[in-house]
């Protein structure tokens, strides 16, 4: 059932904070064994204390997804742990504000290690692990609306990335589909959640949060439940015959 997770294994990257902090507390209060995924050991770890003293179950994975070898021990340690892998939330990513005619070479090839080689290296591995525990399954890579449209100034670096998500996602999907492996992405903007990216690019561009807001039809943040409500319907068992899609949240910001 999409609200219940009951028994599924769920490994969600970048839970340290923010979206995927609360992806992950959610998928645990519907009694799903969380693999909390995290560059930082520190903030990783309050996030399974967090899930563990509301009852939930879940374990700590370090590993830097820009890195194909740690992406590999960590899908590993998934299986290892829970005896198989049947849903994954690629959800890590970074994001350096900068105007592409003042960028460089480093800043960028930072942002594509994570935010899409490192997708690519956590899909290949997942797929790997679903493929070995034959019970089909779901992937979910979090993808942005920046990669269909200038979002904001300073975000092409951050929007580049993503737009090979997008298409990548929908390759992979083809792909394993026949497999009973569905893949697709979430585009999102403005959550309201606390440390997410919506956030850090206000306080990083000075761009008022207002502002932003205006260009929304919906006039508002997106809720975190909503946030959530999303993720569990695309890695359910009844979305399964959703493939290769890029749902978007945005109150309309793309409609316009």
């Amino acid at each position: 059932m999409i609200d219940d997770a009951t028994g599924r294994v769920v490994l969600v990257t970048g839970a340290g904070r923010a979206c995927g902090r609360v992806i992950a507390e959610d998928l645990a209060a519907r009694h799903a064994h969380v693999v909390v995924n995290d560059i930082d050991p520190r903030t990783g770890a309050e996030t399974v204390d967090r899930i563990t003293a509301e009852g939930g179950e879940a374990t700590l994975v370090v590993a830097d997804v820009a890195d194909d070898a740690q992406v590999a021990r960590m899908v590993d340690a998934c299986v290892e742990t829970y005896g198989r892998l049947d849903v994954a939330v690629n959800n890590a990513g970074i994001e350096v504000p900068v105007e592409v005619a003042d960028s460089t070479p480093e800043q960028f090839a930072a942002v594509l290690a994570t935010n899409l080689q490192g997708v690519r290296s956590c899909v290949a591995h997942e797929i790997r692990a679903l493929r070995a525990g034959g019970r089909g399954g779901a992937i979910l890579n979090m993808s942005s609306v920046s990669s269909d449209l200038a979002a904001a100034r300073g975000n092409g670096l951050y929007a580049a990335a993503k737009g090979g998500v997008d298409g990548l996602t929908k390759t992979v999907a083809v792909e394993v589909a026949a497999e009973g492996i569905s893949v697709n992405a979430l585009s999102f903007i403005g959550a309201d959640v606390e440390g997410g990216m919506f956030q850090r690019f206000v306080a990083e561009t000075g761009i008022p949060e207002e502002e932003l807001l205006d260009a929304i039809p919906a006039g508002r943040k997106l809720r975190p439940e909503e946030l959530c409500a999303a993720v569990r319907y695309l890695t359910s068992e009844e979305a399964r015959f959703v493939v290769g899609t890029n749902m978007v949240l945005d109150g309309g910001f793309t409609a316009m």
